[in-house]
């Protein structure tokens, strides 16, 4: 009987793995999927309870469709959503926010605050056309931490907390609500004017 060989070349990073290990292909595979998966799940964020009133909360690192479109949380997310009107005017101000900013947001779902100011924020930045992959967002419990801990370091006292960076160094934060409207400290934060946040002098329990 003839043998198959099988042509299809190997990549660099597969020969190199395979020679330096002496693993098959089937293991090499098997090996990426396995890292896959950790990685897809450490971005899932946990379906728990609060127990405080029985309700589901999700605690972890979040994104945009975690609140949007799952049952317990989308009534809340897209009537704010939908009903928040935006200053426009103020916001025309920001023609282009450049690459080095990132966000990162802490909220909870079982915060009242982070059920309204959340939607919000997530609509200026539809209005910006700020690219979302640079904002991330981490659910906490009542006590703010996470499963993972992002919130180490990061005097998280009130949420929700919305940190501003430029270049990977703060230049400003949004605690709980805004000092202005969220569309001034927005723009106050982004043009080098961070107005002083709530709860500015507040250090997170060690």
């Amino acid at each position: 009987m003839k043998k198959v060989f099988n042509t299809t070349p190997r990549t660099p990073l597969q020969t190199r793995v395979v020679k330096e290990h002496g693993i098959s292909k089937i293991e090499y595979l098997l090996t990426l999927f396995i890292l896959f998966g950790t990685i897809l799940f450490s971005q899932t964020p946990q379906l728990t309870k609060d127990e405080t009133t029985g309700d589901p909360m999700l605690i972890g690192l979040s994104q945009r469709i975690d609140y949007e479109n799952r049952d317990h949380f989308k009534v809340w997310f897209n009537e704010e959503f939908e009903n928040y009107e935006i200053d426009e005017e103020t916001l025309s101000i920001l023609s282009e926010v450049g690459s080095e900013i990132t966000l990162e947001c802490f909220m909870g779902t079982w915060c009242s605050d982070s059920r309204r100011e959340v939607p919000r924020m997530y609509k200026i930045l539809d209005q910006i056309t700020f690219d979302e992959t640079k904002l991330k967002i981490v659910s906490v419990d009542r006590k703010m931490v996470s499963p993972e801990g992002e919130q180490k370091g990061k005097n998280i006292h009130h949420v929700p907390t919305l940190i501003f960076y430029k270049e990977g160094k703060e230049i400003g934060r949004i605690i709980e609500s805004p000092v202005g409207t969220l569309e001034e400290d927005f723009v106050d934060i982004l043009f080098g004017n961070p107005p002083t946040p709530n709860y500015a002098d507040w250090e997170e329990k060690k």
